[in-house]
């Protein structure tokens, strides 16, 4: 387990997330460099040079490091030099055979020296000081800490509970080597709506939505410091019966992790306070826009246009064959059953129940919830 693995997971209380992220920001180490001056001495492993001069979060000067990069900071080794991620993973990985190993060292050391490129190195360092890379990116990727985008949103939250009478709850949240992904609830703006939920029971509980037809609006933040995606602002639909989160792609706010070159050697802690000020700004944009019983209601009427009632199970596992892996479409078809809503919005349902079970992975989480009202309109019109 790296140290990233130790702080990342899913269904964390916000406590348990803000301590997370503030525990990874300290451990955190930026570098520029050029190409050139790295070496390659073990699969998927850059090592940096001595840099007297360096100045983090430990002191002053940075010794020579290994860098093991995570498979994400390898594909976008591999993005960068443009070599196929697939076969030089499969080369690094063949334990068994030191000669494809070899090649895989070889053909990363060729790259770094005769392509010279200027890199930005993210990485988190261990107790042991033991460095993970987890991102290879351009200079002139902008930074956008997780952290201190979650401490700007809840800021923004609190000026709208106090400027607007809007209140929120934290709900469930996840982070991963990628991505940070935070619900956050406004109970107040609630609807009852039985013909959206009248015919659903839930998984977990086996409460019925007929006995608890409640829906409210909540809103996700979304940030990757990584280059895995942009600091979004994302509504979603969430059904008190069970948890389940209808994500609104549609209605998603995003702003691109873009800015000015940087400086060769250590990165300087360039996340400006202006840049927190605007994220601040366009959450209260954000949450002012969806934060009215309005938008509530569209949002639902929308839903409801889901609840056509599709003709035989089997049509449903045979496009969840077609659209998911073997045991993904098995297990979301038995949600699907298990949850009694035999209508496309039931799939919807099912793809983001299945999504909050342990044995799926946070970044696989966010995709599938993403997609379940997509799977659901293809349904609904076959």
């Amino acid at each position: 387990m790296t140290i990233i693995d130790q702080y990342s997971g899913k269904g964390l209380s916000f406590t348990e997330l803000r301590d997370n992220l503030h525990a990874l920001k300290d451990r955190r180490l930026d570098l520029v460099v050029n190409s050139a001056t790295l070496e390659v001495n073990s699969p998927k492993t850059l090592t940096t040079p001595t840099l007297e001069d360096a100045v983090w979060a430990g002191g002053v000067g940075l010794p020579k490091s290994d860098w093991a990069l995570t498979p994400h900071a390898f594909r976008q080794w591999c993005a960068k030099f443009n070599v196929p991620s697939t076969y030089l993973s499969n080369l690094a990985d063949k334990e068994s055979d030191v000669k494809y190993q070899d090649m895989s060292i070889e053909m990363m050391k060729t790259h770094c020296h005769v392509e010279e490129k200027e890199l930005l190195l993210r990485g988190i360092r261990d107790d042991n000081g033991d460095i993970v890379g987890r991102a290879i990116l351009s200079p002139s990727y902008s930074i956008i800490e997780n952290y201190d985008v979650l401490i700007s949103v809840l800021d923004a939250l609190a000026q709208v509970r106090d400027s607007h009478g809007i209140g929120f709850e934290a709900s469930e949240a996840s982070i991963s080597d990628t991505h940070m992904r935070a619900r956050i609830s406004m109970p107040q703006l609630s609807m009852v709506s039985e013909a959206l939920l009248k015919d659903y029971t839930s998984p977990f509980t086996g409460n019925t939505g007929l006995d608890n037809p409640v829906v409210f609006m909540g809103i996700e933040i979304r940030n990757s410091e990584v280059g895995a995606g942009s600091f979004s602002l994302v509504p979603s639909v969430v059904i008190q019966v069970c948890n389940n989160g209808m994500t609104l792609t549609n209605d998603i706010f995003r702003k691109v992790h873009l800015g000015s070159a940087m400086d060769k050697g250590v990165v300087s802690q360039r996340t400006m306070q202006a840049t927190m000020d605007l994220i601040s700004a366009q959450t209260i944009d954000k949450v002012l826009e969806i934060a009215n019983p309005e938008f509530l209601e569209e949002k639902v009427n929308e839903l409801l246009r889901l609840k056509a009632k599709i003709k035989t199970p089997s049509l449903v596992y045979d496009y969840l064959q077609t659209a998911f892996d073997e045991v993904q479409a098995k297990d979301i078809f038995d949600s699907f059953v298990t949850g009694g809503d035999n209508s496309a919005f039931g799939v919807a349902q099912a793809i983001t129940a299945y999504s909050q079970t342990p044995e799926v992975h946070a970044d696989d989480a966010l995709k599938l919830d993403d997609s379940a009202i997509e799977h659901a309109e293809i349904l609904a019109g076959a």
